[in-house]
């Protein structure tokens, strides 16, 4: 087969709207050799990471300016510059011809004899190619070499300064560690444990509770347990709100935003599935993966609904609520690399009017001395802290942070994670090596 084709159809279609992990996964059901599964992901991600580095080095060799080449074009000569900067043991000859194979199929032979001609002068002339300085050119160092947005880098160095800002774009731009959680409605975490051993998969404990991490190549269907419902795929800071929640047997609990299920099956874990938790999203096939979760983890006591979660009303009110927002999800490069390049500014403030009216919502259908938990996976002020203090200050005496201080404590955790001064605790990915993750906890008096 050709790799190189496959990634570049699986590329066109991420360009124009679709999810890299269901694109990609969509693909490689039909390949049958782990090495070209292999291949294929690496291209995709590795393109998707480094598109801007990529494109850097388009422009120095190509006549025609980006924005004016066809897609199919201008994603393969992506696809032959990464491989020739990033796939050194592949030899160059092969890069070329098996990259023109692919584009054939896609473009007329001027635009073919076009990706060859590049390729071929990019070869010759690599060790020539020299990138922004980090030193006197920080800011297109952490643009084109690092492969970040400009006006993100711009926004996050105003945040976190130099150092951090590239310290956070060079742990974006590593593949993403395959986390899991062990769900113990459905088997012990020691017999979980005796089964991998004995399948000599290696797996290593996060800092998470009952989180692990995979070191093993094959697909996360494969893997001992997932059919039966022993484990869910679970990044640690997204398995960490709940454990934050805490919340109890025989509580009534709201997820106000809650596919594809991973924290509502988490929580109904942590009560033992005993209790009543509700769990709404506005698409009905997200619903669906609700449902499906459920099914597939033991869980009995969850009812998803389809509905805006400003909009919801309930004549009782709840013990816990988690809000685990709608956001930009810029904490989540690793794992989603596409992300960074289909957001922009204006994003991040129409999200943060949606999670504020969310957020009052909350309020009312929470109890008095309520616990409230809200939780989003990126790093932006606007999205994270400013709709929590808002919050906080237009509801007088009805809302207390909780400092997580005494969660991080309670869970041992307190060694590896900080709150800030209000209580808050912001997971920066080169500290914590985790998602980034923004956490606040409230209580309703």
């Amino acid at each position: 087969m050709n790799c190189r084709l496959t990634a570049l159809n699986i590329l066109l279609e991420i360009g124009n709207g679709a999810y890299s992990n269901l694109a990609l996964n969509k693909q490689l059901r039909n390949i049958g050799d782990s090495r070209d599964r292999a291949l294929v992901t690496e291209i995709v991600y590795g393109v998707l990471r480094f598109q801007n580095r990529l494109d850097y080095i388009i422009r120095l060799f190509a006549s025609t300016a980006i924005n004016k080449m066809e897609p199919a074009v201008l994603t393969a000569l992506r696809i032959g510059i990464y491989q020739i900067f990033f796939l050194e043991k592949i030899h160059s000859a092969a890069i070329v011809n098996e990259t023109v194979n692919a584009v054939k199929k896609l473009a007329n032979k001027g635009a073919v004899n076009f990706v060859n001609a590049i390729l071929r002068n990019v070869i010759r002339k690599k060790s020539k190619i020299s990138f922004p300085d980090p030193v006197n050119e920080k800011k297109d160092y952490l643009v084109y070499y690092l492969s970040h947005p400009e006006w993100l880098v711009e926004y996050w160095q105003k945040i976190y300064g130099f150092e951090k800002t590239m310290a956070l774009c060079e742990i974006n731009n590593q593949p993403a560690e395959l986390t899991i959680r062990v769900n113990t409605l459905k088997i012990r975490e020691e017999d979980f444990l005796d089964i991998y051993k004995r399948e000599g998969i290696n797996i290593v404990p996060g800092l998470i509770p009952r989180v692990y991490i995979v070191k093993d190549k094959r697909a996360v269907t494969e893997l001992p347990l997932y059919e039966k419902g022993g484990f869910f795929v679970q990044g640690q800071a997204a398995a960490l709100t709940g454990y934050l929640l805490n919340p109890e047997p025989g509580m009534r609990v709201l997820d106000m935003a809650a596919a594809p299920g991973g924290k509502t099956t988490h929580l109904a874990e942590l009560m033992g599935n005993q209790g009543e938790i509700t769990a709404l999203d506005i698409y009905e096939h997200k619903l669906e993966l609700i449902k499906e979760n459920c099914s597939r983890l033991g869980v009995e006591i969850v009812k998803a609904l389809k509905c805006d979660a400003r909009e919801y009303t309930d004549r009782k009110k709840f013990d816990m609520i988690l809000l685990d927002a709608p956001c930009s999800g810029l904490g989540l490069f690793r794992q989603k690399p596409e992300i960074r390049w289909n957001r922009k500014y204006d994003d991040i403030r129409e999200l943060a009017l949606l999670q504020k009216e969310i957020l009052q919502n909350a309020l009312k259908l929470l109890k008095k001395g309520g616990i409230l938990l809200y939780s989003t996976c990126t790093l932006t002020r606007e999205e994270n802290q400013e709709p929590v203090r808002e919050i906080l200050a237009g509801t007088g005496e009805q809302l207390k942070i909780v400092d997580l201080a005494e969660d991080l404590e309670r869970l041992g955790l307190d060694r590896h994670f900080a709150t800030d001064d209000s209580g808050f605790l912001e997971l920066f990915p080169p500290e914590s090596n985790t998602e980034g993750f923004f956490m606040a906890k409230m209580q309703k008096i």
